[in-house]
């Protein structure tokens, strides 16, 4: 569901910026300005657990991975002084930030194309060196992601976006910082599979843009250079001969003109109030999509957080004192996790508390699985019988232990 609501959206964003382009065409610049351009550009991205000062906005990965260099470059055609698309490529790398976390490496790329919405034409800002914008986009990403459990490629969509500013160098490139949201719908970027939810990133980008066009023109995102009008001075011996006014022509209206403006104003009517239902529903669906994304990382929380109560409860380092029954010593933690959860089950009817009483001792490189404590040693003996049966190998031990 979230993916076809990701796939509409993003068609009903480039719908929306083809349809405003033609009548803001109208008011664009001469023809002759720069509308082609190619960048390059370096930065690092961000993928933390969601917490720290910025929060969210520095992404939000299972097992952080902080300030990785990511480079790359994009092609952009320019419809008028305010929109623009842009096709990106960028190159990368995630691995973990701690030396207590799960070790993993993930080489990525992605491409992606975005529409740019450029303030300084948007809102004729007049602004001459420096030009807002923002950015929406989506496109796909590939992972190859090696870690100590795990060695796969990736290929997932992803939704991007972000801000920037570009600043004006000359009349062929401008200098240009950016910030970019990226949310994939892959949860394997990090090396960790959580339930639930997708990895988000963050990135910071500087680079350079070159603009490409008629010599002597500037960008079309940027207003044009103001003409300078030199008046030639009056010399005072020569007399001035005052121009005879010519009397304007009145032209009588062309009613075929005037027809074919008014269609032309009804269908420019048409197309913003195509544009602006195109945005309601694009508002809606983004609704939804954030509410089903705010819920799914609700419930993955909850998932984790009794997850890691059970674990909790599941092992312990030094055991209470008592008398228990050790059925099993595995260097292998997952087989010990299967012999507790058969034990729980045998003495569902023997004991209370069964989950509680049934534990993993870790003790150096070994998973010890006890069942205790219990205060009578005759008690405990008696459990050790009942289960002898299929754990053969079963013996009463006490804690705490006198070589220990």
């Amino acid at each position: 569901m979230i993916s076809k609501i990701i796939i509409r959206s993003f068609a009903l964003t480039l719908a929306i910026l083809l349809t405003i382009s033609v009548p803001l065409t109208l008011q664009a610049q001469e023809d002759n300005a720069k509308k082609v351009s190619f960048t390059l550009n370096y930065g690092v991205t961000y993928g933390s657990g969601g917490d720290g000062m910025i929060g969210q906005l520095a992404g939000n990965f299972n097992v952080p991975s902080f300030r990785q260099p990511v480079y790359g470059g994009s092609f952009q055609y320019a419809f008028n002084p305010a929109w623009s698309i842009e096709t990106a490529v960028q190159f990368g790398e995630f691995k973990n930030q701690y030396d207590f976390d799960p070790a993993f490496t993930n080489d990525f790329f992605y491409v992606n194309v975005r529409g740019v919405s450029n303030m300084n034409g948007l809102f004729n800002l007049n602004s001459r060196f420096i030009n807002p914008y923002f950015s929406v986009g989506m496109g796909m990403l590939r992972s190859k992601l090696e870690s100590v459990d795990l060695d796969s490629e990736d290929l997932s969509l992803m939704i991007s976006g972000g801000a920037g500013l570009n600043f004006y160098l000359f009349k062929g490139a401008d200098l240009f910082v950016q910030y970019s949201y990226n949310a994939a719908g892959s949860d394997l970027l990090d090396g960790f599979s959580g339930e639930g939810s997708s990895d988000q990133f963050a990135a910071v980008n500087a680079g350079l843009r070159f603009n490409f066009g008629s010599s002597g023109q500037k960008h079309i995102s940027w207003p044009p250079a103001r003409d300078r009008i030199v008046e030639e001075p009056v010399r005072e011996d020569e007399p001035q001969i005052e121009a005879e006014p010519v009397p304007e022509a009145v032209q009588e209206p062309d009613p075929e003109q005037l027809i074919e403006k008014e269609q032309m104003e009804e269908r420019l009517r048409e197309r913003v109030e195509r544009a602006e239902d195109a945005m309601m529903q694009a508002r809606e669906e983004a609704r939804i999509f954030a509410d089903n994304w705010r819920e799914e990382r609700r419930i993955a929380q909850e998932k984790a957080q009794a997850e890691a109560e059970r674990r909790a409860q599941m092992f312990t380092e030094q055991p209470e004192a008592g008398h228990y029954v050790q059925v099993f010593s595995f260097r292998n933690q997952e087989s010990a996790e299967s012999i507790r959860e058969n034990l729980i089950e045998m003495l569902q009817n023997e004991i209370n508390n069964p989950m509680e009483m049934v534990v993993i001792q870790r003790a150096g490189e070994y998973n010890r699985v006890l069942v205790g404590a219990f205060s009578e040693f005759r008690e405990a003996n008696r459990i050790m019988r009942m289960i002898s049966s299929e754990y053969v190998d079963s013996f009463v031990i006490t804690f705490p232990r006198s070589e220990e």
